[in-house]
């Protein structure tokens, strides 16, 4: 069960900070009562709160200025098989038998999305090679398969396959691995393949007998490869990372960057232009999402290989929603795209890729803290706070008085509602407890803005205080001038509050600790 009194308020006008603080019994407040109780000295710094949070995405740079930054790397990856690949091969039949032990044929490779190859060199892969004989053969025939256009160590590809004495059917497989193929034929194809078949054991098949042999590359994995790509669109896999301004992290709306931006940056080694085109939705604790309408853009070719091509797009407002979506506080970023291959076609430079290729994105934010405030909301809850009867059940009336010293350029309305067992609200208060410090027209503090408020606890308020099970919390940050002028947090910028009771009636208050 948690105490929860006058000085609740003080620690909710900051516990959105994350922060540990320092409250001192203070004797420089001077309140007209015999029962007057000092109750705490607040100081809160800018330059302790940033220093205090580990990870955190709130930076200060050279000028002590607040800049938020975060990255996160790696959102989009893709690989050789997102932009290439080559399916599985439909079977060709190739016929041969006693009087024509021969046959070549020459077809094209069955490709993706118009892709063009001119080389390439596989990683794995397999050959299905299948006979299928009207009969029997007497002894073990043997079958010469070449791939006219393809090499295995600096030599033309050669296989054998062999049917077995008395049998008329096979099914056998080769490996491909480490396979290059010269895809144009000599310089006049793209594509091409060129297949030979012998039936070397000609004397071992009956007069007549018409053996029809098949063969189909099959699971082919590309290690390098040349020509045009074609025009391929892959989705990348969703997802999702959490994304936190500290210090705004249970505020929802009404946070206006002066100058929003972010970045996505791309690393390439692919050699191909690709357009890219992102989702990013962002959430914040409310549940409620908005969407960061961004253009797509074109990552640049690797120029060679193993050169990595770095492209940046920078979002703004003139390209996106960023506005909005950073005005709403998103805690977490949901993400989801695509990309195509060669969007403008084929150009001058032949496409290559390799099996260590890839494209990865990345997200940034890097952006001063130079920024309005229009209405940004906290909504607080602290369940079963246990009001003591024993202290406060003989007092008639109580007041806290708050005075405060602020040097952040904000002003913060706190509206406190009492809650009872059954959920409603039976009381409250509200309290202007900070008023926004002036600024110079480069948007800097130029000196404290004092406030000093009472809250008076009457006996009725009191009543209700006693039947109160919950308190709700809701604040309302703006800037100066309501909202309209924008300002910059710096280091050196600090919030002084103090805060004092007095109490009347039949009750004794101690400050003994």
């Amino acid at each position: 069960m948690k105490k929860v009194g006058p000085l609740a308020l003080l620690i909710f006008i900051v516990f959105a900070c994350n922060k540990e603080l320092d409250f001192d019994m203070i004797n420089d407040i001077e309140v007209k009562s015999s029962a007057t109780v000092p109750l705490a000295n607040l100081t809160l710094s800018i330059e302790d709160l940033v220093s205090d949070i580990e990870d955190s995405t709130l930076v200060v740079d050279p000028s002590n200025a607040l800049r938020i930054f975060y990255r996160q790397d790696s959102v989009f990856t893709y690989s050789i098989d997102d932009i290439l690949t080559i399916p599985d091969q439909d079977p060709l039949p190739l016929p041969v038998d006693k009087t024509q032990p021969t046959f070549d044929l020459d077809v094209a490779l069955g490709t993706i999305a118009g892709a063009q190859l001119y080389d390439a060199t596989f990683e794995s892969g397999k050959i299905e090679f299948t006979v299928n004989s009207n009969d029997t053969v007497q002894a073990d025939t043997r079958f010469r398969f070449t791939y006219r256009n393809a090499t295995l160590n600096g030599a033309t590809y050669v296989d054998t396959f062999t049917l077995a004495a008395g049998t008329a059917s096979l099914i056998d497989s080769s490996d491909l691995d480490g396979l290059v193929f010269d895809f144009t034929n000599g310089g006049n194809s793209v594509n091409a393949l060129s297949i030979g078949l012998e039936l070397i054991d000609t004397a071992n098949v009956n007069q007549g007998n018409i053996i029809v042999c098949g063969v189909a590359m099959q699971d082919l994995r590309v290690a390098v490869a040349n020509g045009y790509f074609g025009d391929r669109v892959q989705a990348a896999p969703p997802g999702d990372f959490d994304f936190q301004i500290n210090g705004l992290e249970r505020f929802t709306g009404g946070f206006y960057l002066t100058d929003p931006r972010l970045k996505l940056i791309t690393r390439s080694t692919v050699g191909l232009p690709i357009e890219i085109v992102t989702e990013f939705i962002g959430e914040n604790n409310d549940r409620q999402r908005v969407y960061l309408n961004n253009d797509p853009f074109l990552i640049q070719a690797s120029p060679a290989p193993g050169v990595v091509a770095v492209s940046n797009l920078s979002l703004d407002p003139t390209n996106s929603d960023i506005t909005e979506f950073l005005a709403n506080i998103p805690q977490k970023i949901y993400y989801s795209g695509s990309i195509q291959v060669n969007p403008d076609g084929p150009s001058a430079n032949p496409n290559f890729i390799s099996n260590t290729s890839n494209v990865v994105v990345d997200f940034e934010v890097d952006v001063p803290m130079e920024f309005r405030l229009e209405d940004m909301r906290l909504d607080q809850t602290v369940e079963d706070i246990g009001a003591d009867l024993e202290n406060l059940d003989n007092l008639d009336e109580l007041t806290v008085f708050f005075q405060s010293e602020n040097r952040l350029p904000f002003d913060l309305n706190l509206k406190v509602s009492f809650i009872n067992a059954l959920g409603d609200s039976i009381n409250g208060f509200d309290l202007p407890l900070l008023s926004a410090a002036p600024v110079d027209g480069n948007g800097r503090v130029t000196g404290p803005s004092i406030e000093e408020n009472p809250v008076v606890f009457d006996r009725d308020m009191i009543e209700d205080f006693l039947q109160t099970r919950d308190l709700r919390f809701v604040a309302s940050v703006n800037t100066t001038n309501n909202g309209q002028t924008s300002v910059k947090l710096y280091s050196d910028y600090d919030l002084k509050i103090k805060a004092a009771m007095q109490a009347k009636g039949n009750y004794q208050i101690s400050n003994d600790q």
